[in-house]
């Protein structure tokens, strides 16, 4: 799967693991959006046939509904939500292992969203 990262989740760790996993990975750094709104990052996925990869939930729903209310498309949201508890948190490998199991399962990314904490276990 081709995956852009939101400044939020841009960690060489993370990189590396879904990269290792076959994924191809596209950071703010290397496409030097840095910094940029979430606005910003989202267009840059959808412009780029990106999945949008983040931790940032409630803003990016947020804009998924404008989008899809403006006929707008993306080419998915990959969210992590966190608990700011280091027992409930994924760790960098479960979401490497989440983001490979979507792929897997063959389920429609296109103006989608998926939550990846229900994802960290077994197959689908």
């Amino acid at each position: 799967m081709k995956v852009y990262l939101d400044d939020d989740m841009d960690s060489n760790a993370l990189i590396g693991l879904l990269q290792k996993a076959g994924h191809e990975v596209f950071s703010p750094r290397t496409t030097g959006t840095r910094g940029q709104n979430d606005q910003e990052h989202l267009r840059y996925a959808a412009e780029n046939h990106l999945a949008l990869l983040t931790a940032n939930a409630g803003d990016f729903i947020g804009l998924h509904e404008q989008w899809m209310s403006r006929g707008e498309s993306h080419d998915g949201m990959l969210i992590v939500y966190r608990e700011n508890n280091p027992v409930q948190d994924m760790t960098f490998q479960e979401i490497a292992h989440a983001v490979t199991q979507i792929e897997r399962s063959g389920m429609p990314l296109k103006n989608s969203y998926y939550n990846l904490n229900f994802w960290r276990g077994g197959a689908h």
